[in-house]
């Protein structure tokens, strides 16, 4: 898994359906993407757009990412 800042949110969620749901529960700074008009907009969202929706640094919001798919693989 190698993902930046330009990563599309769509790549990602390709890979890990299941984050869409996962992330906003763990994550409250993320419940803005777990709306309709975000939902929409992920399909040309990257991760730098969601770190800005979220006000979460970019590195920050990768690291929460790479942190939950490990997590997840694990089981």
């Amino acid at each position: 898994m190698s993902y930046n800042e330009n990563t599309k949110l769509t790549q990602i969620l390709s890979e890990y359906p299941w984050l869409e749901e996962e992330l906003p529960k763990r994550y409250p700074e993320l419940k803005a993407m777990d709306n309709p008009a975000a939902r929409f907009m992920l399909k040309r969202m990257t991760v730098k757009d969601a770190s800005k929706l979220s006000k979460i640094p970019a590195e920050k919001l990768l690291a929460k990412l790479e942190s939950v798919i490990a997590e997840h693989e694990g089981k």
